[in-house]
């Protein structure tokens, strides 16, 4: 967690520290060294301001994405310098760092702590970030669910259906029917909601193909298509470790090594061997739906039948 500094005083010392980048303030009264917070991932960033943030209001209930996250769900690009509560009195109001929601009718079992907060219960939780985020931010919860607490398509339904009352519930029943819980990470699943709601076929994902040179090597691709089409087409998301091989090692948002660089290359080469047409996107590539949108359409990926 971060440091969560009650006295002014000390507060006042940190944050002339802070104007000379030496620690970071991502929260009021919360802060970590700028080298160490660096290192961390968005998601682990936003952990350690939900946890210093429950120290400093041992009162608040986190909810929505910041409940997803102390739940271990992934949520795709969190913002870590905002944290979503419940309120009573003033649900519906939204502060620079503190999103205040209505407290939803009891339903279940209440609150519970976890990963050292106080948060809404997973059904609620998943529930709430499946009716309030847009279907791509949405699917990465969904999937995450199935994949990582072995839940069902009728599982999240049912979270859904126990509060009909509630707004978003045809936008989360949508998301449901598209969740998939081979989906590595959050960010692969808003890429496959993007190419969704563009209106391209669903890929198949983590796909494993052998390695044609070598017996039993096999690569691991993100996205395949290969139903409609004169040859497959294998979508790469960059960034992404793709050795399933026993032994390889690698893994998402890690550094990239002049090594790494020549085995994917290598292994790209392989690939081609599958008479396939291979096209690789980066994440911010993809959330520029024009681009993206022409991208798919110049390597001939298929249109759903909408």
């Amino acid at each position: 967690m971060c440091l969560c500094v009650k006295s002014d005083r000390t507060r006042r010392l940190l944050e002339r520290r802070a104007t000379a980048g030496i620690v970071t303030s991502p929260f009021p009264r919360t802060y970590a060294r700028t080298s160490y917070w660096k290192s961390l991932s968005p998601g682990a960033q936003s952990l350690h301001v939900i946890r210093a943030a429950a120290a400093l209001h041992p009162t608040w209930v986190f909810c929505a994405t910041s409940a997803a996250i102390a739940h271990g769900l992934q949520v795709s690009e969190p913002d870590p310098s905002v944290v979503h509560i419940l309120d009573a009195k003033n649900g519906g109001h939204r502060g620079k760092h503190v999103v205040r929601h209505p407290v939803p009718p009891a339903v279940g079992e209440k609150d519970k702590v976890v990963a050292g907060v106080r948060a809404t219960p997973l059904a609620d939780t998943i529930s709430t970030c499946l009716r309030t985020l847009p279907m791509p931010a949405g699917l990465a919860v969904a999937d995450s669910a199935l994949r990582d607490y072995g839940l069902t398509r009728e599982g999240l339904a049912g979270f859904v259906q126990a509060q009909p009352h509630s707004r978003g519930s045809r936008q989360a029943f949508q998301t449901i029917g598209w969740a998939d819980g081979r989906s590595e990470n959050g960010g692969e699943s808003m890429v496959r909601g993007i190419i969704i709601e563009l209106g391209f076929c669903v890929p198949e994902l983590q796909v494993l193909v052998e390695d044609p040179t070598r017996s039993g090597g096999e690569y691991r691709i993100d996205y395949v298509w290969d139903t409609g089409v004169e040859r497959p087409i294998f979508g790469e998301l960059d960034g992404a470790g793709k050795y399933a091989e026993q032994g390889a090692c690698g893994g998402r948002g890690e550094k990239v090594s002049g090594k790494a660089i020549l085995a994917e290359r290598r292994r790209e080469s392989r690939l081609t061997l599958y008479d396939a047409s291979i096209v690789r996107f980066s994440f911010p590539e993809a959330k520029d739906r024009p681009f993206f949108k022409a991208l798919l359409e110049w390597y001939g990926v298929p249109k759903r039948d909408l």
